[in-house]
């Protein structure tokens, strides 16, 4: 009698281990792709230093590169709009700094007054919104490579603030001043572009001032072909006096352009109690001389301790004013006689 053959177990499909090693493979490719468009993504960035000596600094695209792949891939890399120009505020003005100024302030009589400038706006859009939305007329200096920067500048320019360009320039050591800085060591036809580029990225600005800069504004030729362009376009300007041989306020006043420098620097260190202490500083230079200019930078820091020292004076007999209407009190003569 012959025994049965045994009948072979049958094979079950592997469907579940062939369908966790797609998955595991669909996961391993999702890691990929992100880990390269992160690094995609910081390759077309650069990191530029806030403040000349005290390594702040902030990462932006960098303008010397191409779109990013995830941009490409996407089709979000679209031509740059052209800045928008909102009315002036006094048509009837000639200089173009007396055109986009904010309004005037009223000072009590026996008040001094300061101007508070903040520099490096733009970047940090948090911080740069609160500086703008502060209930008090600021300077605000604006820099030009910052992204969306018009419609910030048009936002500072609406709620009543002077605007500033703030341009880049050439210090001394390594920090990186940014995006189509001023430097003394190219030739004029470049640095000519950059000051160009750099007048062009937004509008209603009243003036200038320098962001670095320690190396190029005592140049005294290379400043001179900047002023000649700040002249023709009827500017103010601003010294912020990175360098105490800077030879930009002496330049624009023997050229006959409205002028002033910085006395405090409010923040270069950024503890609330120290920009408190710097303010006290601006304070007594007031006192004593009627005004006095603090540039700060929008800090976290520097926000807190502003909005703690605003409220205190009024008692204190302290006015804020914009740039721009210390500059015309300064030139009222010369205003005249040009009118």
């Amino acid at each position: 009698m012959n025994n049965p053959i045994p009948l072979k177990p049958e094979r079950r499909k592997p469907i579940i281990k062939y369908t966790m090693m797609s998955f595991y493979f669909l996961f391993i490719g999702f890691c990929a792709m992100g880990i390269y468009l992160k690094w995609d993504a910081l390759s077309n960035q650069r990191t530029y230093d806030y403040e000349e000596g005290f390594g702040v600094s902030a990462r932006v695209p960098d303008m010397d590169k191409g779109p990013s792949f995830l941009e490409r891939l996407t089709r979000r890399n679209r031509p740059k709009e052209p800045p928008v120009k909102l009315p002036q505020r006094n048509e009837r003005a000639l200089q173009k700094w007396q055109k986009y100024a904010a309004p005037i302030v009223t000072v009590p009589q026996g008040n001094v007054t300061v101007i508070l400038v903040i520099d490096d706006l733009g970047i940090v859009k948090r911080t740069t919104k609160e500086m703008i939305d502060m209930d008090v007329p600021l300077t605000l200096a604006f820099l030009p490579y910052a992204s969306d920067i018009s419609s910030q500048v048009n936002d500072a320019y609406n709620n009543g603030h002077d605007v500033l360009v703030h341009i880049p320039m050439e210090p001394k050591g390594k920090a990186d001043p940014g995006p189509h800085a001023l430097l003394s060591s190219t030739e004029p036809s470049v640095q000519m572009d950059s000051i160009n580029y750099n007048l062009t990225q937004f509008e209603n600005y009243v003036g200038i001032n320098n962001h670095m800069g320690s190396k190029f504004t005592e140049d005294e030729e290379a400043v001179g072909r900047l002023l000649n362009v700040v002249k023709q376009k009827g500017l103010l300007v601003l010294d912020s006096k990175t360098t105490s041989n800077s030879v930009l306020e002496s330049l624009a006043d023997q050229n006959e352009i409205p002028v002033i420098n910085r006395d405090v620097f409010l923040d270069n260190t950024n503890e609330v109690d120290y920009i408190l202490g710097q303010l006290k500083e601006l304070e007594q230079k007031a006192k004593k001389n009627g005004n006095a200019v603090g540039i700060g930078h929008p800090y976290p820091e520097t926000v807190i301790a502003l909005k703690r020292w605003i409220p205190t004076l009024k008692e204190k007999g302290i006015t804020i004013v914009p740039i721009s209407q210390t500059v015309s009190k300064k030139y009222a003569k010369t205003i005249l006689a040009a009118d």
